[in-house]
C-alpha cells in the first residue's frame, strides 16, 4: 500500500497493523507547470482546486469571507481568483458578495493563472494527504501561504531546510503572511526559488516513478 504522508501511514496502520505501508510523495509535471519568467508584483491572490469538492469549497469560502476582506482593507486593489472546475453554488455566490473575487471554472492552463498571481494560498481546513495543488504552486514559482493541511507532508519550514512557504492556520496569520509577501519582493523571490528547487530535486514524476518501481518489484 502506498500513501503520501506520515499521517496517512499512521492512519492505515491503525486500520490494519499488519499492512505494509510505503510513503511516496505526489509529484508535478514540470512541463505543465513551468517556472515563472518573472516575479509578479501587485496584490493578486490565487487559489486552485476542484470547486465542487467539499474540502476546496470550505477553503474557498473561508478565505473569501473571513480573510480576503481584511486584506482589502490594507490593499484596496487586491484581487482573489478561484480557479477550478465545476464551482459549487456556494463558490459562485462569492463573486456577488465581493466584486474583487473571480471564479473561473475550468481553464485551459492553470499555470497561466498562477504566473499572473502575486501569492497562492492553500487555506485547507480538512482533508488528508499531500496536496498536489501546493506542489504545482511551487513548481510554477509562486510564493505560497498555506495551512497545516495545505502544506501536509511537504518540508517547507523545518529547521533543516530553507524556507519554502509561509504557514498560516487562522485569519490573523493569513493576513500577516500575505501582507509580508505583498510588501517584500525579496521574500517572494526566496520562496519562489527555494520552492522550485525542491520540486526539481524531490517531486518530479520521473524521480517518484523510480520509487514506485521498487515497491512493485518487491
Amino acid at each position: 500500500m502506498v500513501v503520501t504522508t506520515d499521517e496517512d501511514k499512521q492512519q492505515m496502520e491503525e486500520f490494519n497493523s499488519q499492512a505494509k505501508v510505503t510513503i511516496i510523495a505526489n509529484g508535478v509535471d514540470l512541463d505543465t507547470f513551468p517556472y515563472r519568467e518573472q516575479d509578479t508584483a501587485g496584490h493578486s491572490i490565487v487559489f486552485v482546486g476542484g470547486l465542487d469538492y467539499f474540502v476546496n469549497i470550505d477553503a474557498a469560502c473561508f478565505f473569501s469571507q473571513e480573510v480576503f476582506p481584511l486584506i482589502q482593507k490594507q490593499f484596496s486593489n487586491a484581487t482573489l481568483t478561484l480557479v477550478g472546475s465545476k464551482p459549487s453554488a456556494e463558490v459562485k455566490a462569492l463573486t456577488k458578495q465581493n466584486s474583487a473575487i473571480t471564479v473561473t471554472g475550468r481553464v485551459p492552463s492553470i499555470a497561466e493563472y498562477l504566473h499572473q498571481a502575486t501569492v497562492a494560498v492553500a487555506p485547507l481546513r480538512t482533508g488528508f494527504g499531500m496536496k498536489i495543488k501546493t506542489l504545482e504552486y511551487m513548481s510554477a514559482g509562486i510564493p505560497v501561504v498555506g495551512s497545516d493541511r495545505g502544506l501536509e507532508g511537504i518540508p517547507v519550514d523545518d529547521a533543516d531546510v530553507p524556507l519554502r512557504a509561509l504557514r498560516a492556520n487562522n485569519v490573523s496569520e493569513y493576513v500577516t503572511a500575505i501582507t509580508r509577501l505583498f510588501n517584500e519582493p525579496e521574500l517572494r523571490t526566496t520562496l519562489s526559488t527555494n520552492g522550485r528547487q525542491m520540486i526539481e530535486q524531490e517531486y518530479t514524476w520521473l524521480n517518484l516513478s523510480r520509487q514506485y518501481e521498487k515497491v512493485i518489484i518487491i
